[in-house]
C-alpha cells in the first residue's frame, strides 16, 4: 500500500471482478482518499481506458501515476492488455505533457 501513499494517484486495472491484493488496493485509495481510476477490462477496450486515464493526469496534474492490478497468475491475459493500455496512454500524453 505504500505505493498508494508515494503517488499521486492510483489505476487499477483488473478484469470482471475486483478480488485478492487488486481489491485491497482500491480500499486503501478509498481509505487514505487518494484519487484513483478503476479500469474493468471486460467493460472498456484499451483505447478508452488510456483516454481515461488521461483525462485523470491531465485533470488532476498528477506526477506520479501508480498502476495496480492482479497478478499475471490470477489473470493470464492482464499484462497485455495493461501493457497496451499504457503504451497508448504514453503516446497521448507525450505531446502535451
Amino acid at each position: 500500500m505504500q505505493n498508494v501513499k508515494d503517488s499521486d494517484a492510483t489505476v487499477i486495472i483488473y478484469f470482471d471482478k475486483l478480488r485478492g491484493g487488486t481489491e485491497q488496493t482500491v480500499r486503501f485509495c478509498i481509505e487514505q482518499k487518494r484519487p484513483h481510476k478503476l479500469i474493468d477490462a471486460a467493460e472498456i477496450s484499451a483505447e478508452n481506458a488510456a483516454n481515461s486515464i488521461v483525462d485523470l493526469v491531465r485533470e488532476d496534474k498528477i506526477d506520479i501515476l501508480n498502476v495496480a492490478g492482479p497478478r499475471l497468475s490470477e489473470w493470464p491475459h492482464g499484462y497485455d492488455y495493461a501493457f497496451q493500455v499504457l503504451d497508448i496512454f504514453l503516446s497521448r500524453l507525450k505531446p502535451n505533457y
